[in-house]
């Protein structure tokens, strides 16, 4: 039996960070997960409008804007997806924010490894 893959929108203004999330979760045994990056709010909302995701991860910085405002832009909409924010900040504030506006989860991106990324996919999407 083929398991159905976990569709992960990536939102981030590089697209390196993309092709290395990509890496770790390609490693992961007995899970598929199909892949779409885009580097900012406009374009990660005309995704949503466009196909189902399971999961947003989305960076705190994208470009002029952030990714708090992506969050807050899509809850409005209704999206229904669950949204995990990346920060590199350190900052409590911008956490709170985040699970105030509908986050998820907050992970610190530069603790990111394999198996924090996914428990974090994991716990929201409650799998």
């Amino acid at each position: 039996m083929v398991a159905t893959a976990v569709r992960v929108l990536h939102v981030d203004d590089l697209e390196e960070e993309f092709i290395l999330l990509r890496e770790l979760l390609s490693s992961v045994p007995d899970m598929q997960f199909e892949f779409y990056w885009v580097p900012d709010i406009r374009t990660a909302m005309q995704a949503m409008d466009e196909k189902n995701f399971d999961v947003c991860l989305v960076d705190y910085h994208l470009g002029l804007d952030r990714g708090l405002d992506l969050i807050q832009t899509a809850h409005a909409k209704h999206v229904k997806m669950p949204f995990i924010l990346m920060s590199g900040q350190k900052d409590r504030s911008i956490e709170r924010e985040a699970l105030q506006i509908g986050a998820r989860l907050c992970i610190d991106k530069n603790d990111i490894t394999t198996s924090v990324l996914l428990k974090a996919i994991q716990e929201a999407m409650r799998i």
